[in-house]
């Protein structure tokens, strides 16, 4: 799955990177990310942030584009039922999103896959690198939002959120922890040659 996906978002970029009025830029934000499932009741949100690279691919100008993207982005929760423990799980989203344009209000939605680089845990303010063979390495979801661009200028600023489909874990008998993450994003879009 994680192949046909990959292979799709490339087939996108390559068909539409013959577009004349293709863009790249680059995102940076905070993510306020937590759990969800059945047993994320314990779960508070964390903050963290986010950082990667965008393409914005026209299909019909000034209304509908496809916009792939790569981005590191921390996510996990704390649990404060024993101790205060904090999950500090760090990925590479690849989110691929469909964006229609109203001026300069955007809405945008998509698939995502989820890469996991990096699971840390801290139990009291000691970070310990988890070995996390039961955590599983990549996550499929999904992504929303909306946001304001200038479209001369190349700004940007956009609230979104991503919610992955898939248990954290592999075990089925594990917790029911899924990701979720609020996204404040400010963007710069290259100008187009």
């Amino acid at each position: 799955m994680k192949k046909v996906l990959l292979l799709f978002a490339f087939i996108l970029t390559t068909v539409f990177a013959a577009q004349a009025q293709t863009r790249f830029g680059v995102k940076v934000g905070a993510n306020y990310s937590g759990f969800e499932g059945d047993d994320a009741d314990g779960a508070d949100r964390r903050f963290g942030f986010h950082a990667g690279v965008t393409a914005n691919f026209p299909v019909v100008e000034d209304f509908f584009s496809i916009k792939p993207e790569i981005l590191y982005s921390q996510k996990g929760a704390k649990l404060e039922d024993i101790d205060e423990v904090k999950y500090r799980l760090s990925y590479i989203d690849v989110p691929v999103l469909a964006q229609i344009n109203a001026g300069p209000l955007y809405f945008e939605a998509g698939p995502q896959v989820s890469f996991r680089v990096q699971d840390k845990l801290e139990i009291d303010d000691s970070s310990i690198d988890v070995d996390s063979d039961g955590l599983k390495r990549t996550a499929i979801g999904y992504a929303a939002g909306i946001g304001l661009a200038s479209t001369p200028l190349g700004l940007s600023i956009g609230v979104r959120y991503n919610g992955d489909f898939s248990n954290l874990y592999d075990d089925d008998d594990a917790a029911d922890f899924r990701n979720g993450v609020f996204m404040l994003t400010l963007g710069y879009m290259f100008p187009s040659r």
